[in-house]
C-alpha cells in the first residue's frame, strides 16, 4: 500500500490538533509528521512527539544539507518538514499529515503536487473568535492580530484543493476520510 502525503492547515483556534487527534484515533493509518522547531518548548511538550526541538545552528545545518521539504521563519522561530521522517512514513503506506501554516503548506504544495491539501475552516469568524477568547491564552489585541491573520489565511485557503468546515469534529473527521477514499 502506498502511503499519501496530507497537508492540514487552518486558522488559530479552528481545531487542527482537536480534529487531528481524533483522525489518527479512528484511523492507524494517520500519522503526523513531527515537525523540527528552534523555538522552546512549551509546558507539557514533548521532545519528538510534539515537536523536535533543536539550536538555531543545528536546524541551519540540517536547512543547508537538505534536510527539510519545506522551513520557514514565524516569529522569530524556525520550523520545517523533516524529508526523513516524511519519507520513512510514505514507504510504511502511512497517510503522512504535514500540520502547517499557509506560508509553509504553499512551498510543500509546490514541492509535493502530489500532497492533498485540506484548509480547515471556522463554522463562522463569531465561532472562531469564541474559540480563540475559550482558550483564555491570549489578551485582546493579540486576539485581534489572531482574527486578522485568520482572515488573510482563509483568503489563501482557496488556493488548497480542499475546504472542510470545523463545525463539529466527528463530521469533519467524516470529510476528512472521505477525501481520502
Amino acid at each position: 500500500m502506498t502511503g499519501r502525503i496530507v497537508i492540514l492547515s487552518g486558522p488559530s483556534g479552528v481545531g487542527k490538533d482537536t480534529v487531528l487527534a481524533a483522525w489518527t484515533a479512528r484511523n492507524p493509518r494517520v500519522r503526523r509528521v513531527v515537525a523540527t522547531t528552534t523555538r522552546a518548548p512549551r509546558p507539557g511538550e514533548t521532545d519528538g512527539v510534539d515537536y523536535t526541538f533543536v539550536s538555531r545552528e543545528r536546524f541551519m545545518a540540517l536547512a543547508e544539507s537538505g534536510a527539510f521539504l519545506e522551513w520557514k521563519e514565524v516569529h522569530g522561530n524556525l520550523y520545517a518538514t523533516p524529508l526523513e521522517s516524511l519519507e520513512r512514513m510514505l514507504s510504511e503506506g502511512l497517510v503522512a499529515i504535514l500540520k502547517i501554516d499557509v506560508q509553509g503548506a504553499l512551498t510543500a504544495m509546490e514541492k509535493r503536487p502530489d500532497a492533498v491539501s485540506i484548509f480547515l475552516m471556522p463554522p463562522s469568524m463569531a465561532e472562531l473568535e469564541r474559540r480563540i477568547r475559550a482558550r483564555g491564552s491570549d489578551n485582546a489585541e493579540a486576539i485581534q492580530v489572531r482574527l486578522q491573520n485568520a482572515r488573510d489565511e482563509i483568503e489563501v485557503g482557496k488556493r488548497y484543493r480542499h475546504r472542510v468546515v470545523n463545525d463539529d469534529v466527528e463530521r469533519c473527521v467524516d470529510r476528512l476520510e472521505a477525501i481520502l477514499e
